[in-house]
């Protein structure tokens, strides 16, 4: 594997491929017989800039579609420029054409790159009504050239693959400031480039109970820049002994300030946003500006709406749990610590069962009508802060070594299952229905509902 640069989040139009996706380009590209491709891609705004999510890889054939060029040594063939073209306007999709240069850790188009973008791309925009461009890839880098449609013309500031590997492929790798020295042993593993990723991040934690509370608690150490909580509980005395950082006199208060609290303490640096409220439909957009989600709600409708986010907006996220049997003569069973990466495209929670369908439906109602509709005189369930640091330890470190680029394969999306009374320890494949409307294959990027 080709060491992947570490490079920080930037501003301004980024292109965003699936892994599955990027793994297949990469390939067709590098390792086949070199032909070209065009991506369709649609819109979103981020946190940075406007966003191009590729939902469409269409391959070009080496001497049927790529073939031998008037001005260069090759280019993708009118028939297949005009075919693409039409799907673009159809699905309306902006139309990136796609070529790879050798070499690794730079890129830049070549002088016969640019003179066709100016001969063909006026005229494709217009044929089109949408963005077009184009990407060059090399080894570990990328650079990009878009036309828009009201007339300007722009740079990509990066290309992104949320994979095992968080992938930031910029026409060069980034420049940075040494680090603060308080973090000199951590940049010891992750170099200045690390850190200073970390510390441009935006992350989500949703859920700040004994498994959301610990991961804050990593993530301000870490030094992740800004933070989203979202929770709507409150403190009581019977999760003091598992909530990090509480103290008896918070008792009443917001999870979302005492977990704030804590993050201040260790990194007086970081910035917060605090939503006292559950996921759903009103708050999933809350999601959307972050470059990372961990889901440690375990409700049905936290379940689904962070599912949601993550597949249609490409980004990438971990599911955290702990689940404790207790049967019913109260004899303990299995205990499970999981640590699942959400990768997008991969196999999301609806295609692995981890989303109950009637709990969704439940959780759509006001709490009351939900407590009845359960018939429930809720027994709590068993929770311990040290199996619950089994799970978020992994979960976190998940998290590190994918936005450094250390994981050793970056398309790897198994979850971590440890199951403490037994000391296994087990890597499950998520699965994957092709018809799923979440991370199944949409034609022509369709949106799921």
């Amino acid at each position: 594997m080709v060491q992947r640069p570490v490079n920080p989040p930037t501003n301004g139009w980024s292109v965003t491929t699936p892994a599955p996706l990027w793994h297949d380009l990469h390939e067709h590209l590098f390792t086949g017989d070199g032909g070209g491709a065009v991506l369709l891609a649609r819109r979103v705004d981020g946190p940075r800039g406007p966003r191009l999510l590729v939902t469409t890889l269409i391959p070009a054939v080496t001497g049927t579609d790529y073939v031998d060029g008037t001005f260069g040594h090759h280019a993708l063939s009118a028939t297949f420029v005009r075919d693409a073209a039409l799907r673009a306007r159809a699905t309306s999709q902006a139309y990136i054409a796609v070529h790879a240069h050798p070499g690794v850790g730079s890129v830049q188009f070549s002088k016969i790159d640019l003179a066709s973008h100016e001969r063909g791309y006026p005229a494709l925009r217009q044929i089109t009504g949408q963005i077009v461009g184009a990407l060059v890839l090399a080894e570990g880098a990328a650079a990009g050239d878009l036309w828009l449609p009201d007339g300007s013309r722009t740079d990509v500031s990066g290309v992104v693959v949320p994979g095992n590997n968080l992938l930031r492929l910029h026409p060069t790798p980034a420049r940075v400031a040494s680090a603060d020295p308080a973090a000199d042993r951590q940049v010891r593993l992750f170099g200045d480039a690390g850190q200073a990723t970390f510390m441009a991040m935006r992350v989500a934690v949703v859920g700040l109970g004994g498994a959301g509370s610990l991961i804050v608690e990593y993530l301000a150490r870490l030094g992740v820049g800004h933070l989203v909580l979202i929770d709507d509980d409150r403190v009581a005395k019977d999760n003091l002994n598992r909530l990090t950082g509480a103290a008896l006199s918070d008792v009443g208060r917001p999870k979302t300030e005492v977990a704030a609290d804590n993050a201040r303490r260790a990194n007086p640096n970081i910035t917060l946003d605090l939503h006292e409220a559950t996921l759903g439909p009103n708050t999933a957009t809350l999601l959307t500006s972050c470059d990372w989600i961990f889901l440690a709600a375990d409700t049905a409708g936290a379940r689904h709406y962070a599912n949601k986010v993550i597949e249609e907006n490409l980004i990438p996220g971990t599911q955290v749990g702990v689940k404790i049997q207790v049967h019913d003569d109260g004899t303990i069973g299995q205990i499970h610590a999981a640590a699942r990466p959400m990768v997008p495209g991969s196999g999301c929670l609806w295609c692995n069962g981890l989303v109950d369908p009637t709990e969704l439906a439940l959780d759509h109602l006001p709490r009351e009508e939900a407590r009845q509709a359960r018939y429930l005189n809720e027994v709590p369930a068993p929770s311990v802060i040290t199996l619950n640091t089994l799970a978020v330890a992994e979960a976190v470190n998940h998290f590190m070594l994918a936005v450094t680029n250390l994981h050793r394969d970056d398309v790897d999306p198994a979850s971590l299952l440890i199951r403490p009374r037994t000391r296994q320890r087990d890597l499950l494949n998520p699965r994957r229905d092709p018809a799923c409307p979440f991370c199944g294959d949409h034609a022509d990027g369709e949106d799921a509902s």
